[in-house]
């Protein structure tokens, strides 16, 4: 694993800079993170999301190796704006994509073009690499979309495939295949 390449720790994109996450960014991750409206649907995050949930995050992002599990702060105008990552199966050649974005910058296209970057990028870096998929609620319908508008093909709904805070929920799986990306 150690003499596989690593993805570039800086993306651009026509309006964002994906870098990794800094500890500078704490005070803008609580900002967009203690939204319980944005965490709607992120039922794995503490609720209420305080100040230390924030600092907690943005240390683990910092310990990241590069290699299996890759995070970016999505950057705009000097200000932190979400996240943007990538974990790494590559036994079976495959990636999973997450995203998240201020709900103050929701509808402006940011996480479409940040996914874009990123899927980008992890198919030219990995060459064996055959998928990156994203996973959603079902009910998440903006995720959703994102994932259609990178070029992701919904592949089904895993009924009550997840419990969390004793909930059953269904989650929708999208995916985009190395020769689909091609075209």
């Amino acid at each position: 694993m150690a003499d596989r390449p690593s993805l570039p720790k800086t993306l651009r994109t026509e309006r964002l800079l994906l870098r990794p996450f800094q500890f500078g960014d704490v005070d803008d991750v609580y900002a967009y993170a203690k939204d319980p409206e944005w965490s709607r649907f992120l039922r794995v995050l503490p609720r209420p999301y305080d100040r230390i949930h924030a600092e907690q995050f943005i240390a683990r992002q910092t310990l990241l190796d590069w290699i299996e599990h890759v995070a970016w702060a999505a950057v705009l105008k000097d200000r932190v704006v979400g996240g943007i990552g990538l974990r790494f199966n590559f036994e079976n050649r495959h990636a999973e994509l997450g995203y998240s974005i201020a709900r103050s910058e929701w509808g402006n296209g940011y996480c479409t073009e940040a996914a874009r970057a990123v899927i980008d990028a992890a198919f030219r870096t990995h060459e064996d690499l055959i998928r990156v998929h994203a996973r959603a609620d079902e009910n998440n319908t903006s995720s959703q979309r994102v994932m259609q508008k990178t070029g992701m093909t919904k592949e089904g709904v895993l009924r009550k495939f997840r419990v969390e805070r004793g909930e059953a929920f269904d989650e929708a799986w999208h995916s985009i295949l190395r020769e689909e990306w091609k075209q």
